[in-house]
């Protein structure tokens, strides 16, 4: 199997393409404006994004551009019959998440978002001693703050869909949807947009009866990146969770008024164990799991920051 990359992103440099060669019987084309080939050793590249679907004989695209550009060439790749897998946010807009999503199921075409921080062996460990305990949530805090992109960086961009709330609301919804499993009865969302309209800090407050959510986003901030459970037994701590690092042991921390207990998490690479999972659900055609996710996502999102 083979899968085109569309876009020479960091992420498709740092993460995707070193996972796609540990995956045995996977391979990859590029699509990049820049000449691949010769800074990457990778000889089969395209300089067109439309030539690259056309002509690729990849089964899969991965959509690596620029947010605003992800409805049109997965719209594109779904015509021409390539099942697609995107980097969040799958779209800017609940609209045209909604028309992808119908577009895919007629065609009985794979679609996903790649938000793979579920697919890492600290947050499969809380889950695990979450559910073994029965251990009740009532409150998650969630923290994810980036130093302020470099001046060119199209995440200052209003035009190619660049912002905050695109980049890391996603991660919120994902956290939600694991934990928050009752009707949403409170909602409040405070953002800061900079002089040019887009948005460069967020924090989300959502309640249900029985638990609630509490988050904090930057793109100008120092570096954070956690989450907190409390529960009626213990505070459990992760940290790197948003977007864990594929080369470092992690810890899952426990704190209760008479206790410390430090778990560690060996390394572990999202990417690879989200990749594989998609190769094994193509060939199977089980699609199901990911058309529910991102419906539920999108709805969610929507409700949520109205977009």
């Amino acid at each position: 199997m083979k899968i085109l990359i569309l876009g020479c992103s960091d992420i498709a440099i740092r993460r995707i393409m070193p996972a796609i060669r540990e995956i045995k019987n996977l391979s990859f084309d590029i699509a990049s404006k820049s000449k691949i080939e010769k800074k990457y050793g990778h000889k089969n590249w395209f300089n067109d994004y439309d030539k690259a679907i056309r002509k690729t004989k990849a089964n899969i695209v991965y959509i690596s551009l620029m947010n605003a550009d992800h409805f049109l060439y997965a719209k594109k790749s779904l015509n021409l019959q390539k099942h697609v897998i995107i980097d969040k946010p799958i779209t800017t807009s609940f609209k045209k998440t909604l028309f992808l999503l119908k577009l895919a199921k007629r065609k009985k075409l794979f679609l996903s978002e790649a938000l793979v921080f579920d697919y890492h062996r600290q947050f499969k460990l809380a889950k695990k001693i979450i559910k073994k305990n029965n251990l009740n949530i009532n409150k998650i805090i969630m923290k994810f703050c980036i130093p302020k992109p470099k001046k060119n960086n199209f995440k200052l961009s209003k035009k190619y869909g660049g912002g905050c709330i695109n980049d890391m609301a996603p991660y919120a919804i994902g956290v939600m949807r694991n934990f928050l499993f009752d009707k949403i009865i409170y909602k409040n969302l405070l953002k800061k947009d900079n002089k040019k309209g887009v948005n460069e800090s967020f924090s989300v407050n959502v309640a249900t009866k029985k638990k609630e959510f509490y988050g904090i986003f930057s793109h100008n901030s120092e570096y954070v990146n956690s989450i907190t459970f409390h529960t009626s037994k213990y505070i459990m701590e992760l940290y790197r969770f948003s977007a864990p690092p594929n080369n470092k042991d992690l810890n899952v921390l426990f704190k209760s008024k008479n206790i410390i207990k430090d778990i560690k998490v060996k390394k572990d690479n999202t990417f690879k164990n989200y990749l594989s999972e998609v190769i094994e659900k193509i060939k199977n055609k089980k699609f199901n799991y990911y058309y529910d996710r991102i419906l539920s996502d999108a709805k969610l999102k929507y409700k949520i920051f109205k977009n």
